[in-house]
């Protein structure tokens, strides 16, 4: 089970990864597989624009597909964080979402989404437990 948990919708648009050669040969190439094994036809550099969400896929991609592992990953995005600024509703996430997946490149339904699992936990109505 890999776990990806979300707090604010600029996260979902991370910097480039800073790793070096050949270790960023790698990842390019880990990154080109997965986007055509998903089939994805979108002209935008997965190694740049959103590289967490992209490398989570290529992760899931290398244990399923190229290693046999039964693996799921999951988003778990929240909401109403008021300490990250968070969106305060589903609907507001689900469309970050939809925005960054259709720039992507990934439709709905890909090779790897019966693996992919988008949970939502509204942390605005979490109370501390009581000592």
């Amino acid at each position: 089970m890999l776990v990806e948990a979300k707090a604010h919708i600029p996260e979902l648009v991370s910097a480039p990864t800073a790793a070096g050669e050949p270790s960023f040969a790698k990842i390019l190439n880990s990154l080109s597989v997965t986007k055509q094994f998903i089939g994805s036809h979108s002209q935008a550099d997965w190694s740049t624009c959103s590289s967490q969400y992209t490398n989570r896929l290529a992760h899931l991609y290398l244990l399923r597909q190229l290693n046999g592992i039964p693996a799921y990953l999951v988003f778990l995005y929240l909401i109403n964080d008021k300490e990250m600024g968070g969106p305060t509703t589903q609907l507001e996430r689900e469309a970050a979402i939809t925005l960054l997946k259709e720039f992507l490149g990934i439709r709905k339904r890909h090779s790897l989404s019966a693996h992919v699992v988008r949970a939502f936990v509204d942390v605005g109505v979490l109370k501390p437990a009581a000592t």
